[in-house]
């Protein structure tokens, strides 16, 4: 950033970031005035702009959360995984290659997707909507399947629901989605919503991967705190 380039350093839109809760088959976000999750009853809608890749988890030893660079593809670009309470990195490198680390660890890879989502003024925003573990078995089932990637950024996008799981002791809701039809007014200011989007991760690809994964979103990662425990085993 300086003087006669003032926009070097882009905030990023997303103005609500939620999270699949395995535990109560909901979305929810963190409330930064309230200090507390809120919890989102479904079915739940957005309009996916955008799809990248992080990694997250709690660190054991540190007591800290994990957090790290996004990318869009995991077999071609490397991540930086930290701890908040850590200097060095927890992990460096690709995915297929850090994998076994970063779970010993205590992260897993997660599915940020940024959304347009309808926010309390009842207009739609930017917003990001993450899943992990058997929640992102879930969404890759959806969105990866041939018949639905066509439609993944012409229609909406509606949880409608959960079904049950099971690993061990642990068990948790694995969303289920569909689409519906949007308006010609919904698709427009999608639109320009992502490319507001667009001028963010344009800027944000630029600088090195170290300091992409030198600052988290406050939003991501305020009340910080261990996950919940239901992750299912995702092959990758």
């Amino acid at each position: 950033m300086s003087r006669s380039n003032p926009t070097e350093i882009i905030p990023n839109p997303a103005l609500r970031w939620f999270e699949w809760q395995g535990s109560k088959g909901n979305i929810r976000y963190y409330d930064k005035e309230k200090k507390e999750n809120v919890g989102i009853e479904l079915p739940f809608e957005f309009i996916l702009l955008d799809q990248l890749s992080t990694i997250k988890g709690w660190h054991d030893n540190s007591e800290a959360a994990i957090f790290a660079n996004e990318v869009r593809d995991t077999r071609n670009e490397p991540f930086v995984v930290k701890s908040f309470k850590l200097r060095e990195p927890i992990a460096e490198g690709f995915y297929a290659d850090i994998k076994d680390k970063v779970k010993a660890n205590g992260g897993s890879l997660v599915s940020n997707c940024y959304i347009a989502f309808t926010d309390d003024s009842g207009h739609l925003a930017v917003g990001s909507l993450q899943f992990h573990g058997s929640a992102l078995g879930g969404w890759m089932e959806f969105s990866q399947d041939k018949a639905n990637r066509p439609e993944l950024f012409k229609k909406g996008i509606r949880i409608t629901g959960s079904k049950s799981g099971k690993k061990g002791s642990i068990t948790f809701e694995i969303p289920l989605f569909e689409f519906y039809e949007l308006s010609s007014d919904a698709s427009e200011i999608a639109v320009d919503l992502d490319k507001e989007l667009q001028a963010y991760l344009r800027n944000y690809f630029k600088h090195p991967r170290s300091e992409q994964a030198e600052t988290p979103q406050e939003e991501e990662t305020s009340g910080q705190q261990p996950p919940e425990q239901d992750d299912d085993e995702i092959p990758f």
